[in-house]
């Protein structure tokens, strides 16, 4: 009986729960010896794509600026064709600031440097020793050109294209008239950054392979990694590396799977102990504890079977308890069936109450309901009684200014041949016409006001108003149009005033305007932001107005007439920026003025009603389904 003891059957769960935690140590020693010549590839193949990710997105950052350029017709305007210091100053100088680069240069098509502008770290050193080989050794053909340079002991990044117009953007075809360079030093705060964002790491720059000899022999090779920098020459002037700190990272993640499986064999032992355990003692135990508190022996009776303690125990107590069974038995039917039928009525009980707390909160939920929707129906008819007076003021304000049009609108006793574009964007609109014939003095102006929708109608009923007063006025031949916009510059700053706050109203119109004699076909153009387009002979010509608005302008200036002399069957189309400025086609961009001329170029030979058709169908197939971002106005006639 000793041999079958429940202290004996323990001590062999132990046992056999010991061999297994050992091999698995065993084990997992074993697999460590095979992987540890693994880990050094994988951490050094897994940091390398790594390094190379993070250069990639630095040197994006500052190449990204002016290869994404959409302002490219802006920068051959103020650059390269006139010289304009604020806007440089305003467009160019701003990436030193937002982008944190050294600096920003501009050279001409011949390499010498138009431009440059210097950030207070640079300290004056000379960044750019180019000469006229730029287009050819830097950019060899290429739009683009990325590269580093070593000036002194300091290293440069350098991220530069050449300036075509935005027409030519994409298939960079044209000849560049110049070159745009950024430029960033690769300084302690920039491999700062890299070290911050690759990790645990030791970031370095070393510019000769014997100092790069040196840092190998200091650190465990496997978890060196060095990135060259080459100019554009191709030739390496330096060489980045980075050491990794953090090579066991990957043995510490292989580590808790085994972890786990060792944790898992763990429990695994302990349940079966515990089951063993409970199965041979507690349960045994438990019985004849039972047993006693219920008085039933069915529950030891298959202990008499086993031999050891329990079953010699079970023996004695049979007998005791035997003739005690039977009554047991039945107290317990009785009991248990008593507890059932009470069990029940309190869960009928509850499933009552439960009913009449649901139909209260259905009422009271249905009366919020009801309540809700009075209000909701109040409101909804408040807001279509104010939605259909505001409809029905701008309705009929759009009335008026179709009748103000209308006075001012071209007729065949001004023009044998003309045509008329106007779509607002709200109701009303900013953008207006106006022509008149005094004698045979011919004038035709068309306006674009600040804004649209009503503050752009109340603009341009002013404006209206204040041409017809300085026409009436002014009916001399002698009247040159530069005069008229002087005269009316000073009439709209006037009637806007100050705001609140004291400061002049910076709110106006631009406007193109051309007077000319029927007779002598003698013209003069002068305009106010916009410009004129006049084809003759299967030729375009744009007449770009004076870069001052009508209105309050810091720069003041008077207005020039520019004399044209007009020949027949010359023909005239002035017209709003909403014409050119409408976005849309498969990239959402706007249709710019350089399109807008080519279509009018191949249009321009056929009949006026043809061309206006032509015209609109061009804007409305750009804009597509998108919404019309401005006022759109064109007023075109022909020469006889």
């Amino acid at each position: 009986m000793k041999g079958k003891s429940v202290k004996s059957g323990i001590v062999k769960v132990a046992v056999i729960g010991l061999l297994v935690m050992v091999s698995c140590l065993v084990f997992y020693y074993v697999m460590q010896v095979f992987q540890q010549k693994e880990i050094a590839q994988f951490a050094r193949h897994d940091r390398n794509v790594l390094v190379n990710r993070i250069l990639e997105v630095y040197s994006a950052k500052y190449s990204s600026i002016i290869n994404d350029n959409s302002a490219w017709d802006e920068l051959i305007e103020n650059i390269v064709e006139q010289r304009n210091d604020d806007w440089l100053e305003n467009n160019i100088g701003y990436m030193i600031e937002n982008y944190q680069t050294d600096a920003a240069i501009v050279f001409d098509s011949l390499g010498n440097v138009f431009y440059e502008k210097l950030s207070e770290n640079s300290q004056g050193k000379q960044l750019f020793p180019f000469s006229e080989k730029i287009s050819q050794d830097v950019f060899n053909g290429k739009p683009f050109a990325d590269f580093y340079l070593k000036i002194g002991q300091e290293i440069y990044e350098y991220h530069g294209a050449g300036i075509v117009s935005a027409a030519d953007i994409h298939s960079r075809q044209e000849k560049p008239v110049g070159y745009l360079f950024l430029v960033k030093q690769i300084s302690n705060d920039l491999l700062n950054q890299y070290k911050e964002a690759i990790g645990k790491t030791e970031v370095g720059l070393v510019c000769s392979q014997q100092e790069l000899t040196d840092t190998e022999k200091n650190v465990y090779p496997n978890y060196l990694i060095v990135k060259e920098l080459k100019d554009y020459n191709g030739e390496t002037i330096s060489y980045m590396y980075f050491v990794f700190k953090n090579s066991l990272v990957k043995m510490f993640k292989n580590f808790i799977p085994i972890f786990a499986l060792i944790s898992l064999m763990c429990v695994l032992i302990v349940l079966a102990i515990v089951r063993y355990t409970n199965i041979k003692v507690s349960k045994p135990l438990q019985n004849i504890a039972t047993a006693f508190n219920s008085q039933k022996t069915d529950m030891i009776l298959p202990l008499k079977k086993e031999e050891n303690e329990f079953g010699v125990i079970s023996g004695m107590i049979e007998e005791f308890f035997e003739q005690k069974n039977n009554l047991q038995k039945l107290n317990t039917e009785i009991l248990q069936s008593r507890e059932e039928i009470m069990v029940q009525n309190e869960t009928l009980f509850q499933q009552k109450e439960e009913i009449l707390v649901q139909n209260e909160t259905l009422h009271q939920q249905k009366e919020e309901i009801s309540a809700i929707n009075e209000d909701l129906a109040a409101q909804k008819h408040t807001l279509e009684h104010a939605n259909r007076q505001l409809t029905a003021g701008i309705t009929y304000a759009s009335r008026l200014q179709s009748a103000m049009l209308q006075a001012v609108a071209p007729t065949n006793e001004i023009f044998d041949n003309f045509f008329t574009i106007y779509y607002p964007k709200d109701i009303v609109g900013g953008d207006f016409y106006f022509t008149k014939r005094n004698g045979d003095c011919v004038i035709a102006a068309l306006g674009d006001c600040t804004g649209h929708g009503v503050p752009g109608a109340m603009l341009a009923s002013m404006g209206i108003s204040f041409l017809t007063q300085l026409f009436n006025t002014y009916q001399s031949e002698d009247v040159m149009p530069n005069m008229i916009l002087d005269l009316l510059k000073q009439k709209v700053t006037s009637a806007l005033g100050l705001d609140k706050d004291g400061e002049q109203r910076s709110d106006g119109m631009d406007i193109a305007l051309v007077m000319y004699n029927k007779k002598t076909r003698n013209g003069y153009f002068s305009g106010a932001q916009r410009p004129m387009i006049l084809i003759r002979d299967n030729e375009i010509f744009t007449i770009k107005g004076d870069n001052i608005p009508i209105g309050y302008f810091t720069k003041e200036g008077k207005f020039t007439a520019i004399n044209i002399n007009l020949q027949k069957n010359d023909k005239i189309y002035l017209f709003s920026d909403g014409c050119t400025d409408q976005t849309g086609g498969e990239k959402k961009r706007r249709l710019m003025i350089q399109n807008f001329r080519t279509a009018l170029l191949e249009i321009s030979a056929l009949e006026f009603s043809k061309q206006k058709q032509a015209i609109e169908k061009l804007i409305f197939d750009h804009k597509g389904d998108l919404p019309q971002t401005d006022d759109i106005s064109l007023l075109a006639f022909e020469i006889h």
